[in-house]
């Protein structure tokens, strides 16, 4: 959402979707273990490297795929971004081109994003 001055944007319960979701579990578990198996050889990969391929992944996937949006959200050139979707492919062993892969990966990565911010992943 880009700010122009006006009043911040007011969120419905229905708009949260998965985030809605997320913000009622109890225990987390289940969605801790969901996010290791999806993403596991990526977080590792970035706490060994000092890289951000969730993080790349992430906006890739949040901008439908959709090169200038994700390269624009980190601020990166677009080879960049094609460079780090290849190491992804090959670390994380997925098939980004995949419906079923793409919505696991989509959900596992805004299940990240309420871990990190719950402090419960680095």
């Amino acid at each position: 959402m880009q700010n122009n001055g006006a009043a911040p944007e007011v969120l419905t319960w229905e708009s949260l979707g998965i985030y809605g979701i997320l913000s009622n579990v109890d225990d987390f578990t289940g969605v801790e273990r969901f996010v290791q198996a999806k993403l596991g050889a990526l977080l590792d990969y970035d706490a060994q490297k000092n890289s951000n391929l969730v993080e790349t992944l992430f906006h890739y996937l949040e901008s439908g795929g959709n090169y200038a949006g994700a390269s624009g959200a980190l601020i990166v050139h677009r080879s960049t971004l094609k460079y780090r979707l290849q190491r992804i492919r090959e670390i994380g062993e997925c098939d980004l081109s995949d419906p079923g892969t793409r919505f696991n990966l989509q959900l596992a990565t805004r299940a990240w994003q309420i871990l990190k911010g719950l402090g419960r992943l680095s």
